[in-house]
């Protein structure tokens, strides 16, 4: 199993780059692992399920691991 590291919390469309792209400017692939299980970074009582996904920037596969905690604002984790 992968280790995971918070990255940020973010509103829908709100910028913000891994592997050097804007992630909303970019089609997220699924990677087809199960989700991950996380804290909320500001509630840690409360858990969430976000997904796994990938981009491509310049040919190479960033992850990445995301989920909408609530209407329009967006939790991001990175693998370690």
């Amino acid at each position: 199993m992968q280790a995971w590291d918070y990255l940020t919390i973010k509103f829908d469309g709100e910028p913000l780059e891994i592997g050097g792209a804007n992630v909303w400017d970019l089609k997220w692939q699924p990677t087809g692992e199960e989700p991950i299980v996380v804290p909320h970074p500001q509630y840690p009582n409360q858990r969430h399920k976000l997904r796994p996904y990938y981009i491509e920037v310049a040919g190479e596969k960033h992850s990445f691991a995301a989920g909408e905690l609530s209407n329009c604002v967006w939790c991001f984790y990175v693998p370690v």
